[in-house]
């Protein structure tokens, strides 16, 4: 009797070890079966994004990408990019932030040969040539965004956050450049009166070229960083479609402002001018204020923002300057 009983106890233990193993294999295969769901909810590899070559298909978080313009865009949004073009590399604005980008040739001379060795997952392009995206779209996903798409800082760098899946720091850098730039016009209040006027232009031996707020050589810092105001023709013409206009010498007076922001090469420097150039108010009040082009034809919103800081502070010394002299 005592043995049936341990053999009962014997095999009832047994049926207890088994279902134990069963339970956790059970377990076991439903905490799978979460992770397997979880794994399918993780957002996908890739994401499809309209663009005027029609739609394209690239990394949702692009990890080699190759530029021809919009380098700086980038490193606003804390990404490297693997490849830029030299002129944009040399940006003065932001050379300390392009150590190991590989440079892939100038604006006007880009390899694609290097282009191809980095093996990019995505190339950014500023044209809107069909056949220059065409030889870049069959290296890797390519997406051209035409110069002068956007309208400002603002919009330029949400745009790229968007593209990128760089939202939130788009908007932390876009909450330090509204910071930056409101310390610029605040530098300027007392020094600044409302009827100022401020031309942004080049000089030529023929003519002169007056430029808008969306167009490099310091205008989006002139008039949209600082909301310093153009002059009423400039106004009329050149803050819409059109950017930029070949002025005659014998009526640059009309497009001339209180504040002249001059675009000089190493040739230029010292500009001197003529007759109706010493006869401008600007010049005979010692307002014109040369912007050197390797710093001034840049664009982009890491430039922008130390433009308008720089010419603030050329401002706030031209008026210490003119109070010593008093």
């Amino acid at each position: 009797m005592n043995v049936l009983k341990k053999k009962m106890w014997i095999a009832m233990m047994l049926l207890s070890f088994i279902l134990a193993l069963t339970a956790c294999g059970g377990n076991t295969g439903q905490a799978d079966g979460k992770q397997n769901q979880t794994s399918t909810e993780q957002k996908p590899a890739t994401k499809t994004v309209k663009t005027i070559h029609g739609d394209v298909t690239i990394p949702t978080h692009p990890q080699r990408i190759v530029v021809d313009m919009y380098q700086n865009d980038l490193l606003a949004l804390g990404i490297q990019p693997v490849g830029s073009v030299k002129y944009y590399l040399d940006n003065p604005f932001s050379k300390n932030l392009v150590q190991g980008i590989t440079s892939i040739g100038d604006r006007d001379s880009v390899s694609l040969e290097k282009v191809l060795t980095l093996e990019p997952d995505l190339i950014l392009i500023g044209s809107k040539d069909a056949s220059q995206y065409e030889k870049y779209s069959k290296i890797a996903p390519t997406v051209a965004i035409p110069y002068g798409t956007y309208k400002d800082v603002h919009e330029e760098l949400t745009a790229f956050g968007e593209l990128l899946g760089k939202d939130q720091e788009a908007k932390a850098w876009l909450a330090q450049y509204d910071q930056r730039m409101q310390a610029a016009r605040d530098k300027l209040m007392g020094i600044i009166q409302p009827e100022d006027t401020f031309t942004v232009m080049e000089a030529s031996t023929k003519e002169y070229y007056v430029y808008g707020d969306n167009f490099g050589r310091g205008g989006q810092a002139v008039y949209r960083g600082l909301d310093l105001t153009p002059p009423p023709l400039v106004q009329k013409e050149l803050l819409g479609e059109t950017q930029w206009k070949s002025v005659s010498k014998e009526v640059i007076n009309q497009y001339a402002g209180s504040y002249i922001f001059l675009t000089v090469n190493k040739e230029t420097t010292g500009y001197t001018g003529d007759s109706i150039w010493k006869s401008l108010d600007a010049v005979r009040n010692g307002r014109v204020f040369e912007l050197q082009e390797d710093r001034y034809w840049y664009f982009d919103p890491i430039a922008i923002v130390g433009q308008a800081e720089e010419i603030a502070d050329m401002l706030v010394q031209r008026n210490k300057e003119k109070a010593s002299q008093k």
